[in-house]
């Protein structure tokens, strides 16, 4: 099974959603871009403001979503105007060591300000699915004021 990833980049300011190279979104140097076995696909997006419904169903979907996410790989370095939290975290970090295996995690903590991160989660279709029907598609029902279908889906 072709996992689906999330993948972002504080250094190029970007953040992309893909499906195994045919099928990535996302935003690269402040544009939207969707791109179908490579090619970019042209679209208009109209900047409109969404407010989304705070219901507890949501909420809990949300929160559910964002656990089934697993780590594959993440760098980065950190700095904080006080040097004293700069120390605690990198005594921390050296304690922690790299984690688990299979991931390739490097995080530093240095001293001279510099701030960037990079990474990739990947999560299976089939829990993307699941999560979408449940109630990632409810919500962006609710949110283009159509109502929803009584009974299952």
């Amino acid at each position: 099974m072709i996992p689906v990833s999330f993948s972002w980049n504080s250094r190029e300011k970007s953040i992309c959603f893909k499906w195994n190279g045919f099928f990535s979104s996302g935003w690269e140097d402040g544009k939207f871009l969707t791109k179908i076995l490579g090619i970019p696909i042209p679209h208009g997006i109209r900047r409109k403001r969404i407010r989304f419904p705070m219901r507890w169903i949501y909420l809990k979907g949300a929160f559910s979503f964002l656990t089934e996410w697993k780590l594959k790989e993440m760098e980065g370095t950190l700095s904080f105007p006080d040097p004293m939290i700069n120390g605690i975290l990198y005594g921390w970090t050296s304690a922690f060591g790299t984690g688990k295996g299979g991931r390739k995690i490097h995080m530093t903590i240095n001293f001279l300000g510099e701030n960037w991160c990079k990474g990739e989660v990947v999560m299976p279709p089939r829990r993307l699915l699941h999560h979408f029907r449940k109630w990632i598609l409810p919500l962006l029902r609710e949110t283009r004021g159509r109502r929803q279908r009584k009974g299952g889906e």
